[in-house]
């Protein structure tokens, strides 16, 4: 818990010194790509040292959607982080499995590997902004979204209060900030102090609205967390020390499945930054998103970060 806190500090310090974030919606010119990854911590520093790349198979504009995979994949950012770091071995297997795989920073700063720092309305819009750009470049009628973290917030509020129920088909939260987080109650004591909470609410917004109880998260969730037009999944780990169970999963119902992996593997100890490099994790988002091809996850222990 503590290598977990001086990471998240060391992010924060890094933050102030790049200032308020900026606010442009991400433009969908093609960047280089860099190489395909399997583990978070090399992702990282891969992308601290070229924070302009893309993960492999991220934004071709020339794919387009086929039959068997009619729409295309939108990967959603976490917070303080960026397309490569995020997806570099998730954006490249979806690809291989036949999807047009997209993806974006969003939340500004503009430049730099540390994004998703901004007011979380306007990075909604920008979500919305970019499934526009990608329905139109393609031709399908919807996306599917995986968001990990804010990610997985983020995108319902685009679904429930921008429209958003109209033009996704399946929303997958990885480890998802779905109802803000409390990070076991600091956050929420950190919202009791007002000279506190102004500060972080002008350098990084998305703090201050990713907080359990905040303003944005009750604005998201007026008429209910989920939309009957959508299917929803979270896929969540008893080892995440940032997001507990409670804050990540939606509320039960016919549209929503809300799954552990620990349920498929006791021995995986996957955490909230090692989701998005863990064999069991990506096998049951693509059981999720095709269902019909979905395959059993390998079992296999992962020990969490030190």
């Amino acid at each position: 818990m503590i290598s977990v806190l001086a990471r998240g500090v060391t992010l924060l310090g890094l933050l102030l010194a790049l200032g308020p974030p900026s606010t442009a919606g991400a433009a969908p010119d093609r960047a280089p790509e860099g190489p395909p990854q399997t583990s978070w911590p090399a992702a990282w520093a891969y992308s601290i040292e070229h924070p302009d790349a893309l993960p492999p198979g991220l934004n071709d504009f020339s794919r387009r959607p086929t039959a068997a995979h009619p729409r295309p994949v939108l990967l959603v950012n976490g917070t303080f982080e960026n397309s490569y770091a995020n997806w570099a071995m998730y954006s490249p297997k979806l690809k291989a499995d036949g999807y047009c795989v997209f993806g974006l920073n969003y939340g500004g700063p503009e430049t730099g590997p540390f994004h998703q720092t901004g007011d979380m309305r306007v990075s909604a819009q920008q979500v919305g902004d970019y499934v526009d750009t990608v329905l139109a470049a393609t031709g399908a009628d919807r996306v599917d979204i995986v968001g990990h973290s804010q990610g997985g917030l983020v995108p319902l509020y685009f679904i429930n209060r921008l429209g958003g129920q109209s033009t996704v088909g399946t929303m997958v939260g990885v480890a998802a900030a779905t109802h803000g987080i409390s990070a076991y109650g600091m956050l929420n004591l950190l919202a009791m102090n007002p000279q506190a909470k102004d500060l972080v609410g002008q350098v990084i917004p998305a703090v201050d609205d990713g907080t359990a109880g905040s303003a944005f998260v009750t604005e998201t969730g007026v008429g209910g967390m989920t939309r009957p037009e959508v299917d929803y999944a979270t896929v969540s780990s008893r080892s995440d020390l940032v997001v507990q169970l409670s804050e990540s999963q939606l509320p039960p119902g016919p549209n929503v499945s809300n799954i552990v992996v620990q349920d498929f593997c006791a021995e995986d100890q996957t955490n909230h930054g090692t989701m998005v490099y863990d064999d069991v994790t990506l096998r049951v988002v693509r059981n999720i998103l095709d269902p019909a091809t979905a395959v059993a996850p390998a079992c296999h222990a992962v020990a969490p970060l030190p």
